[in-house]
C-alpha cells in the first residue's frame, strides 16, 4: 500500500493567514522533504475563486514540485476534469508527464461547487456525465498514436496528442465521493476507484459494492484498484488527538464541509448547511480518525487489508507518520 500526502501550501484556513508567496513557497519545500521522508506520492487540490487564492490548477502546482523532486509521483487530489476540454487536459499532463519522467497521477473528481461552475459558465448538472466520458478521452488521448471519440459531450475525429506522455496511458483515478452510488458507477465503468474521507466500516461497504459491480461488469479483481483519503489525528493521548482534531474542524472543515455542499446524501444531492446531528455530517467527522501512534497503525492495516492500493493521508504530521508509521509498512 503506498502512502500519498500533501502539504498546507496556501493555507485555507482563515485563523492562520499567511503570505501567498509563502504558501507557494511552502508547497514545493515541504515536496522536497516529504520525498525525503519516503512519502509515495504529493500532491494538490483544486479550486477556483477562493478568498485565498488557494492554487486553482493543480498540474501547474506539482510541475513546479517535478523541477524540484525525482522521485515521488506527482498528483492532483482532485482535478476538477468538467472544468477542461478533455484535450486541453491531456495536452496539460502528457506535457508534465514527459518533464517529470513518468510520475503523474490524475485524481480526477466531478466537482460540487456551484459558484466554480458558474464562474466558468458551464453546467453543474452534466458534470458526472462529463467526467466519465473526458476521463475516456484521456486514455484515448494518452494510449493511442491517434484516436477518435464521439460522446454526448464531447466529440474528437482522427486526433493526435502532442508530446506523447511517457505512461501509455497516464494513471489516473476516479474521485468519487462516498456514496453507493458512485461507487457502483465506478465500478460498473472499470475506473480505480478514489474514495474521500469516511469511518472505516463505512469505506469497507463502499469498497465491497465497487468491487461487486466492477465483477458484474466484467472486470477482473486486479483491474479494480482502490484508494482513499483518511485524515489522522496523532497524539500522545486520546485526548491531545482528538484536540487536533477539534482544531481541524473549527478551522477549517466546519466551513468547506458545511458551506460549500460537499456532503452528498445517496441520492447524489448536495446537502447545505445542515445542523451538526446530521447523520452526514457525523460520518464526515467521525471519518477524522484519532489515536496514539498504536492505534493509527492498527487503523491503517485495517485499510491495508481491504486491498487499498493508497492511502492518502491530508495530516501535516509528516514525519511523525514517516519515523513511526511508514515503516510498518515496508
Amino acid at each position: 500500500m503506498e502512502f500519498w500526502t500533501t502539504s498546507l501550501g496556501v493555507s485555507k484556513m482563515r485563523p492562520i493567514p499567511n503570505a501567498l508567496a509563502d504558501g507557494y513557497e511552502r508547497f514545493v519545500q515541504d515536496a522536497i522533504r516529504i520525498e525525503e521522508l519516503g512519502f509515495d506520492g504529493y500532491g494538490s487540490g483544486e479550486h477556483h475563486f477562493m478568498y485565498d487564492e488557494f492554487m486553482p490548477i493543480p498540474l501547474q502546482a506539482v510541475a513546479a514540485v517535478a523541477a524540484a523532486t525525482s522521485r515521488i509521483r506527482l498528483c492532483t487530489n482532485a482535478m476538477l476534469l468538467p472544468l477542461y476540454d478533455p484535450l486541453e487536459a491531456a495536452e496539460i499532463a502528457a506535457t508534465l508527464d514527459v518533464l517529470s519522467g513518468g510520475r503523474v497521477s490524475l485524481g480526477l473528481g466531478m466537482g460540487y461547487r456551484p459558484y466554480e461552475f458558474d464562474g466558468f459558465g458551464t453546467a453543474k448538472r452534466t458534470r458526472g456525465a462529463r467526467l466519465r466520458e473526458a476521463m475516456e478521452v484521456l486514455r484515448l488521448a494518452t494510449s493511442q498514436e491517434r484516436f477518435s471519440y464521439e460522446g454526448k459531450h464531447y466529440r474528437y475525429e482522427d486526433e493526435t496528442l502532442h508530446p506523447r506522455p511517457i505512461q501509455r496511458p497516464i494513471d489516473q483515478w476516479f474521485c468519487g465521493g462516498t456514496s453507493l452510488q458512485g461507487a457502483r458507477r465506478a465500478g460498473a465503468a472499470g475506473l480505480d476507484y478514489w474514495l474521500a474521507n469516511s469511518p472505516f466500516d463505512h469505506t469497507e461497504a463502499i469498497v465491497k459494492e465497487y468491487r461487486q459491480a466492477g465483477r458484474e461488469a466484467g472486470f477482473d479483481e486486479s483491474q479494480l484498484r482502490v484508494a482513499s483519503f483518511k485524515d489522522v489525528c496523532i497524539g500522545n493521548t486520546m485526548e491531545e488527538a482528538e484536540g487536533l482534531r477539534q482544531m481541524l474542524i473549527d478551522s477549517f472543515y466546519d466551513e468547506h464541509i458545511l458551506g460549500y455542499g460537499y456532503l452528498v446524501d445517496e441520492n447524489g444531492k448536495n446537502v447545505y448547511n445542515p445542523p451538526k446531528d446530521h447523520p452526514l455530517y457525523q460520518r464526515f467527522t467521525q471519518s477524522l480518525y484519532c489515536g496514539t501512534i498504536e492505534m493509527v497503525v492498527e487503523e491503517l492495516k485495517r485499510y491495508e487489508a481491504l486491498g487499498m492500493d493508497m492511502i492518502f493521508l491530508p495530516s501535516q504530521q509528516h514525519e511523525l507518520i514517516a519515523q513511526e508509521i511508514l515503516p510498518e509498512f515496508k
